[in-house]
């Protein structure tokens, strides 16, 4: 407080509200690693386009974007609280002409918050003011449509005709040289403003006076910063002049300039009637700006109530044109989301809605090929989870939701190479939080925990977490996966429920339905997105051909059929010598002692075909 008044004065204290006192424990948790998994201010770029608040944000005022902000980041527990907000969407989404008047006037207000700050500020210009009286008279029709705001409309309404009142319509930005306060608004302004603006025709009438006296048809009276205002004769007529009256200022090469006393009075009431009407405007102002920093507490409070409305009617507008759907919370912790969608996904591709049902205390174990989906559908589920508490409508057909106490995700690689933390140090140190303070009031979503070492390593720390959270933490859990050992968990664990991302292959071409099913994956198709994804070929066919390997090892030792997941290396190692084609070896011979260079390009053909019918 110290360091604001020195800096800004005694005013800036005018514009400070109480500290709102916050709930933080009786509000939803997100850690700011959730943040970034889901994507909520900025997407894994560093990009504010393509997150979930570029996608929601219909706000149309800097201040309601601010709020929206603290609604995402801060959502709440309370389902009063949420239902007071989501009340207010409703209201608004049932009278489409009045929210979209609303909105239009919105576009006016501007940032409300911070043009009361600019007031406050020495500096600050009488443009901050007119600027101020624009925003009140949109502020004005926008109270309209809240009959129990009439005294604040009343105030709001005489302040923004009071500033228009007072100054000119355009606000000279070299304000203290006057030109700011109408006419009308001081009688002793008035006659100032009369001296000042019409000196030019006083100097006329001088200089016309002169002309007679004189004779000289060739006189002026002319002003200069350095000299102010003189009468210029030209040599020619220096004869004529009367120096009785007239006192010599100045002999150019063409002609000399003199003064006169009755000048000089003229030129003395008029400087006068310039200084003190700028200094007149001057106070005139500052009265003004002092009597509304009065009014300073009340139009903050004003301030609030708008940013809120605005994030209420850029919901509502955003729930009217992308078809979201109020949210219900749950007594029992279940979730039920029919025909959920990704808010960000959504605008930018075809997207293929899900229904999503879990329990209390359920996991959803999720396998599938890359590309699927699976990441996408448990974003959602959380990103659901967070704009219903927040307050907001959720992008589904229908929606109905536990009150969560935290979300907790581990998705995405990455790493913090300047803190010494490798990608997995940071999936296990992420994981290790998650299972600390998860409890069964939370939402915790997993994306392929355990692939950044071993195979075996990461399939049997992957287990062990999954088994930890389901017989001690029992969170609600949404569990990724290419482990596929892991879907038998499910004879173990009646809780935990096989999923799967649905697929169709038609002669090795993969197209993903973007479905979810029931029930564990068959394969995870990896070389088939690797073919996608535009890998060569050869790299390709290779890998087709070690999978095959690896699998026939397996069975042999084995193990189950299915298993796609191994330590590469060992079942390489154990895998069988193919056995060897005594033809082939020959053939491999001719080619390895071929004389290339001796070869014309017809010889070479012929060799060719020769060794294609020794393999047929």
């Amino acid at each position: 407080m110290s360091y604001a008044t020195h800096m800004q004065g005694e005013d800036i204290l005018k514009t400070l509200l109480a500290f709102e006192e916050r709930e933080y424990e009786n509000r939803l948790q997100l850690g700011p690693d959730v943040l970034r998994h889901l994507e909520v201010f900025k997407t894994y770029k560093g990009d504010v386009k393509g997150s979930l608040f570029e996608a929601i944000n219909h706000s149309l005022t800097a201040g309601g974007s601010r709020r929206l902000k603290q609604w995402l980041c801060f959502p709440l527990r309370s389902e009063k609280r949420i239902n007071e907000r989501l009340d207010q969407i409703q209201l608004w989404l049932a009278n489409h002409e009045a929210l979209k008047d609303i909105r239009q006037n919105m576009r006016g207000v501007g940032d409300f918050e911070r043009r009361l700050g600019k007031i406050s500020h020495p500096n600050s210009h009488p443009r901050d003011l007119k600027t101020l009286a624009s925003t009140l008279q949109n502020v004005d029709s926008i109270l309209h449509y809240f009959p129990e705001q009439k005294d604040q409309r009343q105030k709001v309404s005489f302040w923004q005709k009071e500033i228009d009142r007072i100054f000119v319509d355009e606000v000279p930005q070299n304000y203290r040289e006057g030109g700011l306060v109408q006419k009308g608004v001081s009688e002793e302004l008035d006659e100032l403003i009369m001296l000042s603006t019409d000196s030019q025709s006083k100097v006329l009438e001088l200089e016309q006076k002169e002309k007679e006296l004189t004779q000289i048809s060739s006189l002026k009276i002319r002003y200069n910063n350095v000299f102010g205002y003189y009468i210029e004769v030209t040599h020619t007529h220096t004869a004529k002049v009367p120096l009785d009256r007239y006192q010599r200022k100045q002999t150019l090469t063409n002609a000399e300039r003199y003064t006169t006393d009755e000048l000089v009075e003229l030129e003395r009431k008029v400087i006068s009637a310039r200084t003190r009407r700028a200094e007149l405007e001057v106070e005139i102002y500052q009265q003004l700006k002092r009597d509304v920093l009065l009014e300073m507490a009340e139009f903050l409070k004003l301030a609030q109530f708008l940013n809120e409305l605005d994030v209420v009617c850029g919901l509502a507008w955003l729930a009217l044109e992308n078809n979201y759907c109020r949210p219900q919370f749950s007594k029992d912790d279940e979730l039920l989301l029919k025909s959920s969608r990704h808010p960000v996904v959504e605008g930018a591709v075809s997207f293929v809605p899900n229904d999503i049902h879990l329990q209390k205390g359920q996991c959803l174990l999720l396998t599938g090929p890359n590309m699927a989906g699976k990441s996408t559908l448990m974003r959602q589920v959380a990103i659901s989870a967070i704009l219903a508490q927040a307050g907001c409508f959720v992008p589904a057909k229908s929606a109905l939701v536990p009150l969560y106490d935290r979300i907790f995700t581990r998705i995405g690689a990455s790493d913090f190479l300047n803190e010494g933390l490798s990608t997995f140090m940071v999936e296990m140190k992420e994981t290790a939080q998650m299972l600390k303070e998860s409890t069964a009031q939370s939402l915790v979503i997993l994306d392929e925990v355990g692939r950044g070492t071993s195979t075996y390593d990461g399939l049997s720390l992957a287990q062990s977490i999954l088994e930890f959270l389901i017989s001690e933490k029992k969170p609600m859990i949404f569990f990724a996966t290419h482990y596929h050992e892991l879907t038998h968990l499910s004879e173990s664990f009646d809780s935990l429920l096989n999923s799967h991302m649905a697929i169709h292959e038609e002669k090795g071409q993969l197209r993903f339905l973007y479905t979810l099913m029931k029930g564990p994956a068959v394969r995870s198709y990896g070389i088939q997105v690797a073919r996608l994804a535009g890998l060569p070929a050869a790299v390709t066919k290779r890998a087709e051909s070690l999978l095959q390997r690896l699998e026939a090892a397996t069975l042999e030792a084995g193990e189950r059929a299915n298993t796609q997941q191994l330590d590469l290396w060992s079942a390489v190692e154990s895998a069988p010598e193919e056995a060897k084609d005594p033809r082939a070896e020959e053939l491999l011979q001719k080619v390895k002692d071929l004389s290339v260079q001796t070869l014309t390009p017809l010889e070479a053909l012929n060799k060719i075909a020769q060794w294609q019918q020794e393999l047929n």
